[in-house]
């Protein structure tokens, strides 16, 4: 589901808070390229914000449930 409402970045306390995915595994996923992230910090500066892509979570999610649908084959 798609809300109109969503932002189309956000920071990891939103994406804790929508998606119940934490520090550790949303950040394995960034790794990976799972899902898109994006760090704002200006040059110079020793910490910035990483913002995740919200549409990129979603795919992620939708992927994988449509992974865990599939039948298993069983082998002849």
């Amino acid at each position: 589901m798609n809300s109109i409402n969503d932002p189309e970045w956000a920071d990891e306390k939103y994406v804790t808070r929508k998606f119940g995915i934490t520090h550790t595994p949303l950040y394995t996923l960034r790794k990976a390229g799972r899902i898109r992230s994006v760090s704002l910090r200006c040059e110079g500066q020793k910490y910035g914000k990483r913002l995740f892509h919200i549409g990129s979570i979603r795919d992620f999610l939708a992927a994988q449930e449509a992974r865990e649908r599939m039948p298993i084959s069983k082998p002849e």
